[in-house]
């Protein structure tokens, strides 16, 4: 039988650089909120439990991702990551397994490197490890210092790095595997006697490591999974990414693009085989595209149907629209309802 899991998800924070009246993890990248692709991501691992943390905006953030099985744990007051973690003890008080812990603004995570990260933390048999990832400009990151066993010795915060640790270019990603049996009495021994007055979620690993259990750091290849979003500039390079992704998946499905590098595709729309799709299509919403449509350029469609066959001419915009199979749009054809 597999080993039980929970997924525990840290969506409390504001965001500030983020310089918005809307909370962080409710901007929306490619049609969807960046909160909903962690928690799509999260559906393919089958998790036993889902216990998502949140805190500004909390009614706001439930109502948009609310859905069957999900746990909402409120952190009224925000006091870093160990103190979110803290919040979910009553909701895993009766679980016993391994807690995945993960960030609501890391979004890009795909399922697959989760699912190796959960293979790799299970069979070297450690009650707790950490995703890594080497950039070449580390910056601001946590980083991860080993053992001469290779295992992790603990994570040093790049403000509270020596010039030798400023040069390891391993940083923490912060996702976590951790059992039950340690993480909250772990989370007990937190303290807050730092600049920010914060309880690290971080400090679990020299705590592990100081009552003599060992602590794995599992490096991912890809560090454009692993990457929070903080700010603007870092959700337009979000969006670049996960286009890219999108529109290559579509391709290998049958989607011919004259020019992918102008077409946005949102990860809510649907499209059939043999579909062509011209220069500057925009797909957004609950979009459906049939097998054999072609959509020209400069054409933006909204929750739209789009049956076979169907033929749309440059510069038409649709929203609500419900086309027949081998139904004909005009150019600059404006269709809202």
């Amino acid at each position: 039988m597999p080993e039980a899991l929970a997924v525990l998800i840290l969506a409390a924070g504001k965001g500030t650089r983020m310089k918005s009246d809307l909370v962080k993890v409710l901007h929306p990248l490619m049609g969807q909120p960046m909160l909903a692709h962690v928690l799509n991501a999260v559906r393919y691992l089958e998790p036993d439990r889902t216990v998502v943390i949140v805190g500004h905006q909390a009614e706001r953030v439930i109502e948009a991702v609310e859905r069957p099985g999900l746990i909402f744990v409120h952190q009224a007051e925000q006091l870093g990551t160990g103190h979110a973690v803290a919040q979910a003890r009553e909701a895993l008080a009766d679980f016993s397994g391994t807690v995945l812990i993960l960030a609501g603004d890391v979004p890009l995570l795909s399922p697959q490197t989760l699912m190796d990260f959960l293979a790799a933390h299970r069979q070297l048999e450690a009650p707790i490890s950490v995703l890594t990832v080497e950039l070449p400009l580390p910056g601001a990151y946590g980083r991860i210092v080993r053992d001469e066993d290779g295992f992790l010795a603990r994570i040093v915060e790049a403000r509270d790095a020596a010039p030798e640790e400023l040069a390891i270019r391993e940083i923490n990603t912060g996702v976590y595997a951790v059992d039950t049996a340690l993480l909250f009495e772990a989370v007990n021994g937190l303290r807050s006697d730092n600049d920010q007055k914060e309880y690290y979620l971080t400090d679990i690993v020299a705590l592990a490591r100081e009552i003599g259990l060992t602590a794995a750091a599992i490096l991912t290849p890809d560090p454009d999974e692993v990457l929070g979003i903080n700010d603007r500039v870092e959700l337009a390079g979000a969006i670049a990414y996960l286009r890219t992704l999108t529109n290559e998946s579509w391709m290998r499905a049958g989607v011919t693009m004259i020019d992918p590098a102008t077409v946005y595709i949102e990860t809510t729309v649907k499209l059939a085989r043999d579909v062509t799709l011209w220069p500057n299509v925009l797909l957004q919403g609950r979009t459906t595209v049939g097998s054999g449509a072609t959509i020209g350029p400069d054409c933006q469609i909204i929750d739209s149907t789009v049956g076979a066959g169907a033929s749309i001419a440059k510069g038409a915009f649709l929203r609500g629209a419900d086309l027949a199979p081998g139904a004909i749009v005009g150019p600059l054809t404006v269709m809202d309802r």
